[in-house]
């Protein structure tokens, strides 16, 4: 087969998989916005930062569970589907005896720290729904392997759906931040359920542990490695903020971060597409992985810096909206530090996804992402106390602590990732997106300052000028544009399609 034709290939079934999630998420997506909305307002910032902390230690001892499974076990059965139905039964028993251990890892981390009764509570209400995430988790990673992702994205959809009218529901009945904890728990079971009468069609979990795993499992300790220091972090800013803040300026950071971290979703959904053909291409000699890696990071600026300059500028409007600035207005300023991590944090999952998936470079990049822990640990410990002294919002120290630490892993990935894979890269795929976004900013300045437009119909035009702007520069070559062309043909089919 040649190169063009790989290429192809491997772009098809990377469209396939993004769509199919992007479909998905577009339900889950208003699913998030509508808690976005309702949540910071009706638990008020004091109640919305306890529930925000829970869910930060929920998430960094969920790693500890998981074990590195959401990378290894879609790599190992990428690279040989035959070994798929013994890693993952292996991987969900080995995930019960990791669950029933964090259980208590939680009672005392909780205790030592002296959190609130009603933090506790959340905390274990949470952790709860961390057995069945599990199951769900490597059942995802297994259908990530097969790259058959439309069967996660309904369960997905599922919990989504539910938890948001559930947990409406509940907040316009006077329930408070347990009462959502709840809602939540029983989503994350409803998943599972879902998931796993698919699972059934595809793959047989016999529920019995190969003790030939454990040197799979000492093989991914690197993947389990990088996945807990990453989240750790990531999240760590929620723990430092309770301790040297209160939980009012946790809310706001909280509010900020929330709607941060769904936009985060566009570079995981195509990660979770791309990270199987990294995983394919381990060894391949023929040129594909290296163009394949190359328009991957350029795809992630492309989608980058606009998405970074539209929020910098909306995120007035955009606190207003969802969370009210009566209360929330100290969060602007959080979500425009945050907007200047976004390109870099883009583009640090594409690198990492093929250091990992690829240049089996596991034992370094988990080392970057331990001393990414130290960076972040030390600028929080400087700057939240700072800012919290100089402008009462020590979460403006935790969002840069956010910004410098991303830039640290971006650079050591680029000094780790052979210097092969970038070969294709061209410096105009950064200068182009950037001109594209100037070419979109201006307007939109002038439109928000000089006319009376809601600000949603202008974020609506400045895709179209951004668009313009990449058409203008002639950032796409004739065969991209054939073939976006052909993409957006084939969609259309399909949904005329589902609608007959």
């Amino acid at each position: 087969m040649s190169n063009q034709s790989t290429r192809t290939e491997i772009g098809k079934s990377v469209a396939q998989n993004v769509s199919v999630m992007f479909g998905a998420q577009v339900v889950t997506w208003g699913s998030s916005f509508l808690l976005l909305y309702f949540l910071p307002r009706y638990l008020g910032p004091e109640d919305f930062g306890r529930l925000y902390l829970a869910l930060s230690i929920k998430m960094i001892l969920g790693l500890f569970i998981d074990f590195g499974g959401n990378y290894l076990i879609p790599k190992e059965v990428a690279r040989s589907r035959t070994k798929g139905e013994a890693i993952l039964s292996s991987y969900i028993l080995f995930r019960i005896a990791l669950w029933i251990l964090s259980i208590g890892l939680i009672l005392l981390f909780s205790n030592l720290l002296g959190y609130s009764q009603h933090v506790h509570l959340l905390i274990i209400i949470l952790v709860i729904a961390k057995l069945w995430e599990g199951g769900s988790t490597a059942l995802n990673a297994y259908f990530e392997g097969i790259e058959k992702m439309e069967y996660p994205s309904i369960g997905k959809i599922a919990e989504r759906v539910f938890v948001a009218v559930f947990a409406v529901g509940a907040l316009l009945l006077g329930a408070d931040s347990i009462g959502v904890a709840i809602v939540m728990t029983v989503g994350a079971l409803l998943n599972l359920i879902v998931i796993y009468g698919f699972s059934r069609k595809v793959v047989r979990i016999r529920y019995k542990f190969d003790p030939a795993m454990f040197s799979l499992f000492r093989t991914g300790m690197p993947f389990f490695l990088f996945s807990l220091f990453s989240v750790i972090y990531y999240r760590i800013d929620a723990v430092m903020l309770a301790s040297f803040t209160t939980e009012e300026v946790t809310g706001w950071y909280g509010g900020a971060f929330r709607f941060f971290d769904i936009v985060m979703v566009l570079p995981l959904l195509y990660k979770t597409a791309i990270f199987p053909v990294f995983s394919k291409l381990w060894d391949n000699k023929k040129g594909v992985l290296e163009s394949t890696v190359g328009h991957s990071i350029r795809l992630m600026i492309l989608l980058g810096i606009p998405v970074a300059a539209l929020i910098f500028i909306f995120a007035e409007p955009i606190i207003h909206f969802f969370m009210g600035l009566e209360e929330y207005s100290p969060s602007i300023i959080i979500l425009q530090i945050f907007a200047l991590s976004i390109p870099f944090i883009y583009i640090d999952i594409i690198l990492g996804s093929a250091l990992m998936g690829a240049a089996n470079r596991q034992r370094a990049w988990a080392f970057i992402g331990l001393f990414a822990i130290f960076v972040n640990i030390s600028v929080n410990y400087l700057l939240i106390p700072y800012t919290q002294q100089v402008f009462l919002n020590g979460g403006i120290g935790a969002a840069v602590a956010t910004l410098i630490t991303e830039i640290f892993v971006m650079v050591s990935a680029f000094y780790l990732i052979p210097k092969e894979y970038l070969q294709t890269f061209k410096s105009s795929y950064i200068v182009k997106p950037f001109a594209a976004t100037i070419l979109m900013v201006l307007p939109v300045i002038l439109l928000l300052s000089y006319t009376g437009i809601y600000w949603m119909i202008v974020l609506f035009f400045a895709s179209v000028f951004y668009i313009s702007g990449l058409l203008l520069l002639k950032t796409f070559n004739k065969m991209e544009l054939k073939m976006i062309t052909a993409f957006i043909a084939e969609r259309r089919q399909s949904l005329i399609a589902h609608i007959k």
